[in-house]
């Protein structure tokens, strides 16, 4: 294979794995802090309720709103709970992929400095068997919204300005913002605002 080839499979290999080690880690901390975030938000809707001014509303659907709001938080804080049991293993998967995708940006600088064919060979069979490894320790099931924070997360957070240069990823493939997830969440924000003005 010719150097240009193997660089830009090195990239769309990183891409791939460090977009999904941080993927791994975002849905480790929504397992991890957003339960003790509802259990909060629950409190502090509860105490609202016992106060004057909740008291003084003279509308019951607005009382009967704030009193579903509290039960859908904290059913979807206890969903949250159940599914969460097993957060460490994102946790540990998403250190495993980080690993590679640094590998990955070490064979990609090796290349540069060494263009001999036996290096050419061995980079392109050992980035064969990282593929093979990082699918055998990804987990399919992801928390919602990670897709979406990931890519904002990615690109600012990690080094990956290279893999951006070599496979010449413009503001649109680094933030999509029309994604499925998005859209969804644009919508739920619209039709809770909504709700809330009709009282």
């Amino acid at each position: 294979m010719e150097k240009r080839t193997i660089k830009k499979s090195i990239a769309q290999t990183a891409y791939n794995i460090g977009f999904g080690g941080k993927k791994h880690f975002l849905t480790y901390d929504i397992y991890r802090v957003f339960p003790r975030l509802i259990s909060i938000l629950t409190t502090i809707i509860g105490v609202f309720q016992l106060s004057i001014w909740y008291e003084s509303i003279n509308n019951d659907k607005g009382k009967d709103f704030f009193s579903i709001s509290i039960i859908a938080i904290g059913i979807i804080g206890l969903v949250l709970d159940l599914i969460s049991d097993n957060k460490e293993k994102y946790n540990l998967a998403g250190r495993e992929l980080l690993d590679y995708f640094n590998e990955l940006r070490d064979m990609y600088n090796l290349i540069d400095n060494d263009v001999s064919d036996e290096i050419l060979q061995s980079t392109e069979q050992r980035r064969k068997e990282i593929v093979i490894e990082a699918k055998h320790i990804s987990i399919s099931n992801q928390a919602i919204l990670t897709h979406w924070l990931t890519n904002i997360s990615f690109f600012k957070s990690m080094q990956s300005q290279w893999i951006v240069k070599e496979l010449d990823l413009k503001f649109k493939d680094k933030y999509p913002f029309l994604h499925f997830e998005t859209i969804i969440f644009i919508l739920i924000f619209i039709l809770v605002v909504k709700f809330l003005l009709c009282f």
